[in-house]
């Protein structure tokens, strides 16, 4: 019913638009987010919006405040110059406690027209340490999805590695594949520190109030060539917020243009910035994740 309503909303009040879901797991429970990102005239009045009985469209106007009602954590970021994003959970029985010291949101699509997405992403929290990981096989389609499994079983099995150490373990994994594009970063919220090691077109930035810092990747392929694999430290202080995204995704954005986006959930900002500046050519990959805001990956 909720993914319903999220559809016929897009229908009724935008040109165009996508439903985008991901599974999401808290404490050992499993459940569904679900993203409707639409590129129509946005909404007014957000409050207005969900009051039972408005409409714009000559509905009855149950539309958002009974969504509001049978999902959890939802979240609407609108601008009427720029259409809307609407996030929300689903879960079987009431909303698992939030858990860890960062939440993440992502986008992750694969080129129009194929089957499997070549690009590849994981967190993961250990002993006050959160990983990341982005990746991009050469390529698209099973092939480049398969270095990708790849690369995601290796970040899985050695989490307590450095951002280098992890990387160089990566590269010399990917030897038999067509190789990839990738970066790690581990966060370090007791030191407020962040450590990355990229190499290939994944780009990556930090943001504190409002300013970014974009993040140094080396040249090369992993599992093929690579001319200098070298590691860098950031700082990464409560409320910063990462942003890392493959070369599905343009890199002349700018928050700033979206007024009070970047104070919104990270799966709210990654879904507006994978709408706006998709290449639209390419498998696209997209994750945001905010340091110190207790929730869920």
């Amino acid at each position: 019913m909720a993914v319903t309503e999220t559809a016929s909303n897009i229908v009724k009040h935008a040109r165009e638009g996508q439903i985008v879901g991901r599974i999401i797991s808290y404490n050992g429970t499993l459940g569904i987010e679900v993203l409707g990102l639409d590129k129509g005239t946005g909404i007014s009045s957000v409050a207005t919006s969900m009051r039972d009985g408005h409409s714009t469209s000559g509905t009855p106007g149950q539309g958002l405040g009974a969504l509001s009602r049978i999902t959890s954590a939802m979240e609407i970021w609108s601008n009427p110059a720029g259409g809307t994003i609407l996030r929300f959970e689903v879960w079987p029985k009431a909303s698992p406690a939030l858990n860890g010291s960062a939440v993440t949101g992502v986008v992750c699509m694969a080129k129009t027209g194929e089957t499997a997405c070549g690009d590849g992403w994981v967190v993961l929290e250990k002993d006050n340490r959160v990983i990341v990981f982005i990746g991009d096989g050469l390529g698209h389609g099973p092939e480049a999805a398969d270095v990708m499994r790849v690369a995601v079983d290796v970040v899985e099995k050695y989490p307590d590695l450095d951002a280098a150490s992890l990387m160089d373990i990566l590269h010399g994994a990917l030897r038999p594949t067509r190789g990839a594009a990738g970066a790690v970063a581990v966060l370090k919220p007791d030191s407020r520190e962040c450590e990355f090691c990229g190499v290939g077109n994944i780009s990556a930035v930090i943001r504190v109030a409002g300013k970014g810092h974009s993040m140094v990747s080396n040249n090369g392929t992993l599992g093929h060539h690579i001319r200098k694999l070298q590691q860098y430290q950031y700082s990464f202080p409560p409320n910063a917020l990462f942003i890392g995204h493959s070369d599905g995704i343009t890199t002349h954005w700018d928050l700033a243009a979206y007024p009070g986006l970047e104070s919104r959930h990270p799966a709210v900002i990654a879904a507006t910035l994978f709408r706006d500046h998709s290449r639209g050519r390419d498998d696209a990959t997209v994750l945001a994740l905010r340091h110190g805001m207790r929730g869920r990956i």
